[in-house]
């Protein structure tokens, strides 16, 4: 007679007709409730983002937080399982979760409708255990990468090329990053917004490239395979890129460079919940609040571009403005008296005593939930605005 092996765990085969996931657990290594634990972002609701969330949705994945700007269009179905002919217009993340919530009623979806470069906070990445980039131009991969070093979260990246296909693997903070594989070329692509003030840094980032269901079908089971090994601790090869052809049927797995003088390596440590949200605090408030914490005179540097003022060379007049650079450029660049392009005056960092300081965070488009960073003399200071959590992620932690 057969006896049990006591070094191997007991499997725990449930009802078919009754669990969803029965077979699933007859995989002697699965824990569907590490799955069931576990908190993922997906950003990018186009081919690959559809075919991310349907696995996630099937896998019993137990909280989804879904971003995206865009609205979902006819040429979307060719390639999007989660989109219907009757959801033209509509946002693609409302479609999505209806869909996701239809495939699993397990599985808890909340939505972002935004930009992840600008719009998103950073204490959202850190709530999150793994995040997914299904994106289609650098500008959004490099924010990503970026947000997800600085909260010290993995993100599994996918991209495509009509028959071929790629997915990275970025673990903070000792992996090569997205950042680190970037050329000058892709620099320059990304950095034509500051030469060409004419243009809107939409059109300057999108580099979209055909795809097909099929790829994105194989890309997309990659990723979430990866993060599936990922929530179960498995080791991965981080910081490697593999490559796979359609054409070929070749794939091979690339080691990426880890450069040390990377921007993305800056892990936000020792960060500080302030009982205040986004719509609470003008710039001078949040700097009175941060030194009597700190004790000391702080000054707010902020990850994104402001422009202070616009000025007109033609008419020797200045226009006060202190909004974010994409919201300035290009609508705001000629100068309502002579229709010059006018300079602006780009910042990024605001203290206490400047004319700043009744500007509110708002305004300077501090997004809901974010870590800001403070400095002084000699030390550098992290505070959540974590009066934001239940605007941002209702019921997320219920």
């Amino acid at each position: 007679m057969l006896q049990p092996n006591p070094k191997e765990p007991l499997l725990e085969i449930g009802d078919p007709e009754q669990d969803r996931y029965a077979s699933l657990n007859l995989i002697n290594w699965w824990e569907q409730e590490k799955l069931s634990r576990s908190r993922v972002m997906v950003v990018g609701v186009g081919a690959l983002g559809n075919e991310v969330l349907k696995n996630l949705a099937l896998l019993g994945v137990g909280k989804i937080f879904i971003v995206d700007f865009d609205f979902v269009e006819a040429s979307n179905l060719s390639r999007s399982i989660l989109f219907r002919i009757q959801d033209a217009g509509r946002r693609k993340v409302d479609v999505a979760a209806e869909r996701i919530r239809e495939i699993n009623p397990d599985v808890k979806v909340v939505t972002f409708h935004g930009d992840v470069r600008y719009d998103l906070g950073l204490g959202v990445f850190r709530r999150m255990d793994v995040v997914f980039g299904c994106l289609d131009n650098r500008g959004a991969r490099l924010a990503l990468n970026r947000a997800c070093y600085r909260a010290d979260v993995p993100w599994i990246d996918g991209a495509l090329d009509i028959l071929m296909g790629m997915v990275r693997v970025f673990v903070p903070p000792e992996s090569a990053c997205y950042e680190c594989s970037m050329t000058d070329q892709d620099y320059r692509l990304i950095n034509l917004r500051y030469s060409c003030p004419h243009l809107r840094p939409e059109d300057v980032m999108q580099g979209r490239i055909p795809t097909t269901p099929t790829s994105a079908s194989i890309i997309a089971a990659l990723q979430v395979q990866e993060a599936v090994k990922l929530l179960h601790g498995w080791e991965i090869p981080a910081g490697k890129a593999f490559y796979f052809n359609g054409q070929t049927y070749k794939t091979s797995l690339i080691t990426l460079n880890r450069r040390q003088d990377c921007p993305s390596h800056e892990t936000y440590e020792n960060i500080i919940p302030l009982d205040a949200g986004v719509d609470d605090l003008t710039v001078g408030g949040l700097l009175d609040m941060a030194s009597e914490i700190f004790g000391e005179n702080v000054v707010l540097r902020l990850n994104r571009d402001i422009v202070q003022q616009l000025f007109c060379q033609r008419c020797q007049q200045t226009q006060v403005t202190y909004r974010p650079f994409e919201e300035v450029i290009p609508s705001l660049i000629s100068c309502p008296e002579c229709s010059s392009n006018r300079i602006p005056n780009i910042i990024n960092r605001l203290h206490r005593h400047s004319r700043a300081a009744d500007i509110s965070l708002r305004q300077l488009g501090v997004p809901y939930l974010h870590i800001l960073l403070l400095e002084s003399h000699e030390h550098q200071k992290f505070v959540e605005l974590t009066k934001d959590e239940d605007l941002i992620l209702p019921m997320w932690n219920k």
